[in-house]
């Protein structure tokens, strides 16, 4: 078990730990809904599935002065990797990487509305509000209420990405592979769309290509390692993502000036807030999701997204 947390390092709490505007859907959930959508077949729907969770590549720039520019950029100019797409495989990547959006992609349902619940906010930010009314975090810990608000986001998109993991028991499998034989082209296509734009934050052009490069790479090790997390069996895969989260959340809450006590309470209060979180979400996520996929579906031939 140390050796599987070890080798993780810390992708799992770069997966979640990130600001509240870019809070949504997990890596995991959009593995799946991309798989679900069933656009494409064989190594172009491994494609699709790695490149549907890419526009999450640079949520884990922590200390950026500009981190929120960049999530920005991905979620809401996303076009700009359609527009590039010219070969078959480049067309399934892009319809991937689309496919996430946050105007009338998958992230949408996440943040702004739901389409079983209430349409008036997403359906992370729904859970989130009960999960922290029925399970609060304990107030000796003395964590901001804005800290504690986006910690609660996280045990759901955590929980949900667990309990994912049901409707596929192959889903790690499947992100860990997505992720290994992800095409080497795929970064120059994101470096095409993106580093004009990113030049202003990154001084050049070419160090702004530089960047993205970098960013992509990470990111790709990172859902290597999270699918083999997911691969694991269920309590074992809350066992990594309450370990690693306990290890790292001093780093996000240190700044604020938060003490937390042992690890050990630490991984106990995790593990139960996620565990609280999959119980909250268990009787309607499925339907979420297909909800979900079903809109994102329509929307991609609505914007003539195709291969």
């Amino acid at each position: 078990m140390r050796r599987m947390l070890c080798s993780l390092g810390g992708a799992i709490l770069s997966l979640f730990f990130i600001t509240s505007t870019a809070l949504a859907w997990g890596s995991a959930t959009h593995a799946y809904i991309a798989d679900q959508l069933d656009k494409k077949r064989g190594s172009k729907n491994s494609l699709e599935m790695y490149s549907t969770m890419a526009p999450d590549l640079f949520n884990y720039q922590f200390g950026s002065p500009f981190g929120s520019n960049l999530y920005l950029q991905t979620h809401f100019k996303f076009m700009n990797v359609s527009d590039r797409a010219q070969t078959g495989r480049q067309k399934a990547m892009s319809a991937g990487f689309v496919s996430q959006n946050d105007l009338w992609g998958a992230d949408s349902t996440a943040h702004h509305a739901s389409r079983t619940l209430s349409p008036a906010e997403g359906y992370v930010v729904t859970k989130a509000a009960v999960l922290a009314a029925e399970a609060p975090l304990p107030a000796g810990l003395g964590i901001p209420a804005d800290a504690a608000d986006e910690l609660y986001h996280v045990f759901v998109e955590a929980g949900v990405d667990v309990l994912t993991k049901r409707l596929d028991p192959l889903l790690g499998q499947k992100i860990t592979r997505s992720a290994l034989a992800r095409s080497w082209g795929f970064p120059y296509l994101l470096s095409r769309a993106y580093a004009a734009d990113l030049a202003v934050y990154y001084g050049t052009e070419d160090l702004a290509r530089r960047a993205i490069f970098a960013a992509e790479a990470n990111f790709r090790k990172m859902m290597i390692l999270y699918g083999v997390a997911l691969a694991q069996d269920e309590a074992t895969t809350i066992e990594l993502l309450a370990e690693e989260l306990a290890d790292l959340a001093e780093g996000f809450l240190a700044p604020r000036g938060v003490a937390l006590p042992p690890r050990e309470v630490v991984h106990q209060i995790i593990s139960l807030e996620i565990q609280r979180a999959m119980a909250l979400c268990a009787p309607d996520f499925e339907k979420e999701l297909a909800g979900t996929i079903t809109s994102v579906d329509q929307q991609l031939m609505l914007n003539g997204i195709t291969d």
